[in-house]
């Protein structure tokens, strides 16, 4: 079938030259699909059909959607790495034409005031189709060929970006450091104090935007190349994050500093991170008086993520901290604020595994009381507070022990039912052309031979963090747990011939 090949691109040529995008599109999709499944099939003309697909890329006055797949088609092509190792990246100009093309998407971007005001969670606000498909791509280019090829391209364009005087420019420099990260780790270890300085640079932007982006940059890193920039650069990115939480017109670069925070204490020692203690956990004390409730959740998420790293170093900070986390956890009622409130149960039981149970007694038992009431009260299904819940359970037991025993007539039967929730499925044939329906994002759909199958995902994790708990408390209170063992046993058998139903 190779001598189809070419006839094949020259009737996606046509289908563009004569204006017929909806008919291109169609054969782009199919393309795309042949390349997942056999690229071997295009390796003898890859040149060509690589060429090609570019061209379309690059071709402005196409739709969005023509460009896409055909940013689709070489980036698949890219990730065939067991079916046909190496054929892209022995492509390196077409490799630094996809870099472009995909930084050139990144500039979809305008001054939103949705995004200013940060009223509600919508970071995408004023980002373009091309922003978050150019983000995406970015990130699986990177992992598909690896820092060797990817890096010496985009240490020649960010700096251009970065010169240029179009804050969307910069801003697309700091966005493609954070989507490269994971896949270029080692490569961009190496040239560690270059990218930092990119970054840090960024945090003194005059466009709000950037700040955010640049501080989306150290946050990502600080996962992907963690601990190396935490040992190296805490000195430099920690007084950098504080003083970011400092922008009080700007609430969504404040937000994602603390998160940014969250990130980079995750990968760092409590001897890092001690002689910053003071002046983060200060910053984050006046976030959550005086910040929008967005700020308000990432200074919670930071603060637990902090109290976690620190351990005992935590313990100086406990009685300035934990009377804010109760006020929120007993007056967040609003159904507008319930993540509010899911956040402070999950800070006030991180810190209270920090600090340990001498410390933490004398707050427990109000904090229990709160949270058995809040058991009892009728929740939706989807209901986030859920699993903050169950999850700050698991760890109010580990901090508090046998003392924990008193409460688990409260805390097993809501656990129990959410470890015995039915799997929300609905399958239909792979070649029908209806959609399954879907009024969330929870929502997952996967093929398996004739038949497409959608999996609510969010019913899945419920019911794996509470049979993830069933261990904790099993592990924890050993004898003590004694009372529940037969239906968790009769739910383990429940749930073994339910898997084993599925399967067939």
């Amino acid at each position: 079938m190779q001598d189809l090949l070419p006839a094949m691109m020259r009737a996606l040529t046509d289908c563009l030259n004569s204006s017929q995008e909806a008919s291109a599109q169609e054969a782009l999709e199919l393309l795309v699909e042949l390349a997942g499944a056999e690229p071997r099939f295009l390796r003898r003309q890859i040149a060509d059909v690589a060429g090609a697909m570019l061209q379309i890329a690059e071709a402005a006055q196409l739709e969005d959607g023509t460009r896409h797949l055909a940013v689709e088609f070489v980036i698949t092509l890219a990730e065939a790495r067991e079916r046909a190792p190496g054929m892209m990246r022995r492509l390196p100009q077409f490799v630094g034409r996809l870099f472009q093309v995909l930084m050139q998407m990144l500039l979809d971007v305008e001054d939103d005031p949705a995004w200013h005001t940060a009223e509600t969670e919508d970071e995408d606000a004023g980002e373009g189709n091309n922003y978050g498909v150019a983000q995406e791509c970015l990130d699986r280019l990177a992992i598909a060929i690896g820092g060797n090829a990817v890096v010496p391209i985009a240490s020649e364009l960010l700096p251009q970006y970065l010169s240029a005087p179009e804050w969307q420019k910069h801003h697309a420099a700091l966005i493609t450091l954070a989507q490269i990260a994971e896949g270029c780790a080692k490569v961009m270890l190496k040239n560690l104090e270059q990218v930092v300085s990119m970054i840090l640079n960024g945090f003194q932007h005059p466009h709000p935007r950037v700040r955010w982006a640049a501080i989306n940059a150290i946050g990502q890193l600080s996962t992907d190349l963690g601990p190396d920039l935490q040992v190296q650069y805490h000195q430099k990115v920690l007084p950098a994050l504080a003083n970011a939480m400092d922008d009080f017109q700007n609430p969504r670069v404040q937000a994602h500093a603390a998160s940014a925070i969250l990130n980079f204490s995750e990968n760092c020692t409590p001897e890092i991170l001690t002689p910053y203690l003071d002046g983060i956990v200060s910053k984050l004390l006046v976030l959550l008086q005086n910040g929008k409730q967005m700020v308000q959740e990432g200074a919670l998420t930071a603060l637990a993520s902090v109290a976690d790293s620190s351990q005992d170093h935590f313990k100086k900070y406990y009685d300035a901290v934990m009377p804010y986390l109760k006020a929120i956890l007993m007056n967040a009622t609003d159904k507008s604020n319930r993540m509010l409130r899911a956040k402070s149960m999950e800070c006030i039981s991180l810190v209270g595994m920090a600090v340990g149970k001498d410390k933490f007694r004398d707050d427990a038992k109000q904090v229990m009381e709160v949270l058995m009431a809040l058991q009892g009260t009728p929740m939706e299904t989807d209901d986030p507070i859920t699993s903050y819940m169950l999850q700050a359970w698991a760890r109010l037991c580990k901090c508090l022990g046998q003392d924990f025993l008193p409460y688990m007539h409260v805390v097993m039967p809501p656990l129990l039912q959410s470890a015995q929730l039915k799997p929300d499925v609905t399958i239909t044939s792979a070649e029908s052309d209806d959609e399954i329906e879907s009024d969330d994002d929870s929502i997952e759909t996967i093929t398996l031979g004739d038949k497409r199958i959608g999996i609510r995902t969010s019913v899945l994790e419920e019911k794996a963090t509470a049979c993830n708990m069933l261990c904790c408390y099993a592990d924890e209170l050993k004898e003590g747990f004694f009372p529940w063992i037969d239906q968790v046993l009769l739910l383990h058998w429940s749930l073994c011939l339910s898997f084993t139903s599925m399967r067939k």
